[in-house]
């Protein structure tokens, strides 16, 4: 699909999803907003919001009456909260209004820090060890009734008023930090179109035990309130479904993807994300990103580039991608002094202990190799831990092998972001738990990001690979990309939330309907 082809995709998007909602408006809601407010020299000053849901979601929001509704996480944010109003945004050429919730900051910390972050996240990532953790006792207990269970009442109460005089309203809420507004808004307005996405895995019903079953039964209620629940991958949305039989009793239909529960059925839906290809690629051809480019291509000699942009955290695995490094080395030494190791991460949640030291041993493990294996005039990593979006695009246009193996990732828009911008035919090294592998894995070398020796065996793959093969996976994976954007993540979600109940594919296929179980 050429660039033009895509543009043309993108306005047929937008026009689908305004006949879909012919005049209604669209409700959005996060815990994080396309932006934050800040005050500089007594100037109110707008930054863009951090993460892959605004860099997915934001261009795709560009129809009429849609208003995004999220957090006040900064001071100036509870200033523009207090003066209760939508604002249209941007302010030159609007694409839709945003309303803030103001949240006091001692329930945030319970609700974001205590509860969202310490725990949702770790659980839903599988990064509790269950000897150790967790151990929930009362502190917990506060903080989910205190903290989560009420700004989840807040941003419920937000949202009815803003469709108070709307006939059937459409609401689309998103990810782990809200699992209990789509059940309040349902109890307000039965006759809502509710859909709630989840960005992140969705585990096992054994690891989902991991949590107090009160917590279990409100999050699984509240999500089958909707009429739609999103995940990127179908794995996630059967690990969903298996929870909703063990934890409620709830009747599954797993071919035909979906759940009853109290009468109710509720589709249980795949949509990978994706990104603004058009976007991302005007963002290159900035300066910044090609005195980066050009910086790179100077330094990089004779050298072939593996590349990775993560966080640094926990879930993106950077100690063990730079294990199978150290080990490329020690079994292949032809590539001393001939491949280079950019890692470039963003620092987050430096707050939590874990992540902490973790970014230690993400430095710690970096030096340690530099020392053994380089030379004067050559270090096998480079490594930097800041926020620089703009070198970032750049390192992906020049990569030779692109190394993305999270533990587990709800999606990982990185290596789509990496196959739209590269221009040297780079092989991506992609973990199959990454969500985004079950859509790329034919263009992609997919690695158990446990196993460092198949990590290593897969990097020495890329980096041998012939440029045929190289031309045709990289070709195959932007193909993919192309074709799905974010624009139709959005539409598939909206037609799916608004259409009426329809029979199954075994039904209108006139075969016998799976059996509920």
């Amino acid at each position: 699909m050429s660039q033009k082809s895509s543009m043309n995709a993108k306005k047929q998007s937008t026009n689908n999803i305004k006949n879909l909602l012919d005049g209604r408006e669209l409700v959005f809601v996060s815990n994080r907003g396309p932006v934050t407010f800040e005050r500089n020299d007594k100037k109110r000053v707008a930054k863009r919001g951090a993460g892959g849901l605004i860099t997915a979601v934001d261009s795709a929001l560009s129809f009429s009456r849609a208003l995004w509704v999220a957090g006040a996480l900064s001071p100036e944010d509870r200033v523009v909260a207090a003066e209760g109003r939508a604002l249209p945004w941007p302010p030159k050429d609007p694409r839709y209004q945003m309303s803030l919730v103001d949240i006091e900051p001692q329930r945030f910390e319970l609700y974001y820090n205590e509860i969202s972050n310490k725990i949702l996240w770790f659980l839903q990532h599988y990064l509790f060890d269950p000897v150790k953790q967790p151990t929930i006792g009362p502190a917990e207990h506060i903080a989910w009734k205190s903290g989560y269970r009420y700004v989840n009442k807040l941003f419920a109460d937000s949202i009815a008023a803003v469709i108070e005089d709307e006939p059937e309203p459409v609401v689309m809420v998103q990810d782990y930090h809200l699992y209990l507004v789509s059940g309040l808004i349902r109890q307000i307005r039965p006759d809502a179109r509710i859909l709630h996405f989840t960005h992140i895995p969705w585990p096992a019903a054994d690891y989902f035990r991991l949590i107090p079953a009160e917590w279990r039964r409100e999050i699984l209620e509240s999500l089958l309130a909707c009429d739609v629940v999103g995940f990127h991958s179908r794995r996630y949305g059967r690990n969903f479904m298996d929870c909703c039989r063990d934890f409620l009793g709830a009747k599954i239909d797993s071919r035909g993807q979906r759940v009853v529960f109290r009468n109710r059925e509720v589709a249980v839906r795949a949509y990978p994300i994706s990104i603004d290809s058009d976007e991302l690629l005007a963002h290159k051809e900035r300066q910044s990103v090609t005195a980066w480019q050009t910086k790179f291509e100077e330094e990089r000699g004779d050298c072939q580039l593996i590349v990775r942009i993560d966080r640094a955290e926990l879930s993106k695995n950077l100690v063990r991608g730079f294990a199978a490094f150290r080990l490329l080395l020690q079994e292949h030494p032809e590539y001393l002094g001939k491949v280079k190791f950019l890692a470039f991460a963003y620092p987050t949640r430096q707050e939590v202990p874990d992540y902490a030291r973790y970014r230690a041993q993400i430095e710690t493990v970096a030096k340690d190799i530099n020392d053994e294996f380089g030379s004067a005039d050559w270090s096998p990593i480079e490594l930097e831990i800041e926020d620089d979006f703009d070198r970032s695009v750049a390192a992906m246009t020049t990569y030779d092998v692109m190394l993305t193996n999270p533990i587990f990732d709800g999606m990982n828009l990185v290596a789509k972001e990496a196959a739209i911008l590269n221009e040297r035919d780079g092989v991506i090294v992609l973990s199959e738990n990454a969500g985004a592998y079950e859509e790329l894995r034919d263009g992609v070398l997919g690695v158990n990001p446990f196993d460092i020796k198949e990590t290593m065996d897969r990097l020495h793959q890329a980096l041998v690979m012939t440029p045929l093969e190289r031309e045709a996976r990289a070709a195959r994976v932007k193909e993919i990309v192309l074709r799905n954007d974010s624009h139709k993540w959005l539409t598939h979600q909206v037609a799916d939330l608004l259409k009426p109940s329809a029979p199954s594919s075994d039904q209108q296929d006139g075969a016998r309907t799976p059996s509920l179980r």
